[in-house]
């Protein structure tokens, strides 16, 4: 079986392939309100004409205009009509980032417009159809893969989260270059006008799930969940990166040297790994696809801080996250302040 989407609805799961999905683009200084209404109005030189499909409330009447007035519709329309499709559906996904992320998503499925009425832009709903409008998709989707912040992640799909806090809302996501599988844990209404308030929580199975109180990882999972409930709106990123990147099965490993007298860092380099592996670079996938570019970040870590700005997302304030000594980690938080620069008050770290 060919793996395939097909598409036509623009209210339809993949709907936004469609030249119907409600997809503002700005061309020429004009906003046009679908990429329906500007393939329309240019198979006409009358101003008046493009003027009126512009105006159109829905795109299908955009494309009943067009049919009024086929009478006036240029003539090397036929010549050029390829040109002016495959243009304003680069626009469209250009300036409509989130639908570019689930186009990129896609991965390499054939796409066809499964429409019984179209035979030359769709597959004619029997696939006899030359599907001129899914060859182009295929290769704006080809193009953007390649490009930040797309190629970093696939979305895969979301549901709710109902939690003791409150109802999050669970983005999946996949990273490209390794396979690994991240979460997005949306709470509210995010604003592009205001700094988002954001946790990146590398995984921690033994601290998150198993209530270890050998680190402080557990303690912060749960205070940030319930400072973004607080806040009213905000996202907890969680990233499959285990023991700071090492894995789970490296972690007990560094765990039975620091039962042996190693710090947590000294554990990591006798197994020949730096103090920390992790890798952020892929986030810019997750925050574009969420809107996201300013950001209110919940760290001690100065690291995650830097990382954020070095691919492009503002941090406009760093909130601490002090939370979890106990007699069992009072020594690795000293070592993460005195060997990694996390920043935490005195009092704390006492």
């Amino acid at each position: 079986m060919v793996d395939e989407i097909l598409f036509y609805e623009p209210n339809n799961k993949y709907g936004f392939l469609s030249n119907f999905a409600l997809s503002p683009i700005t061309i020429g200084g004009f906003r046009w309100k679908t990429s329906e209404h500007y393939y329309q109005a240019q198979k006409f030189t009358d101003i008046a004409i493009q003027q009126l499909i512009m105006e159109a409330e829905t795109p299908d009447e955009a494309f009943l205009l067009s049919r009024q007035y086929e009478a006036f519709v240029k003539r090397d329309w036929e010549d050029v009509k390829n040109a002016v499709m495959r243009y304003v559906v680069f626009e469209k996904f250009r300036q409509n980032v989130r639908f570019t992320h689930l186009l990129v998503s896609t991965g390499k499925k054939t796409l066809r417009e499964h429409s019984h009425r179209d035979a030359y832009w769709g597959d004619g709903g029997d696939g006899s159809g030359r599907n001129e409008l899914g060859k182009i998709l295929m290769d704006v989707r080809d193009y953007f893969s390649g490009q930040s912040p797309f190629k970093w992640v696939k979305f895969v799909d979301s549901a709710k989260l109902p939690t003791r806090w409150g109802m999050f809302k669970m983005y999946g996501f996949t990273e490209t270059a390794t396979g690994k599988e991240h979460l997005a844990l949306v709470y509210g209404e995010l604003d592009s006008a205001t700094p988002s308030l954001i946790r990146l929580h590398s995984e921690c199975l033994t601290g998150d799930a198993l209530f270890s109180d050998r680190c402080d990882c557990g303690y912060q999972l749960a205070r940030a969940m319930e400072n973004i409930v607080k806040e009213g709106s905000g996202v907890l990123f969680y990233l499959r990166q285990e023991g700071r990147g090492i894995g789970l099965i490296n972690k007990i490993r560094a765990y039975h040297l620091q039962d042996d007298g190693a710090d947590t860092v000294e554990a990591n380099e006798a197994l020949g790994f730096s103090a920390d592996m992790r890798d952020y670079s892929f986030c810019i996938g997750m925050l574009s696809f969420l809107g996201i570019s300013r950001v209110r970040l919940m760290t001690n870590n100065p690291r995650k801080i830097e990382s954020l700005k070095q691919i492009g997302i503002n941090v406009i304030e760093r909130v601490p996250l002090q939370e979890g000594n106990s007699p069992y980690n009072s020594n690795y938080l000293k070592i993460k302040a005195k060997k990694m620069g996390h920043m935490f008050d005195e009092s704390f770290i006492k």
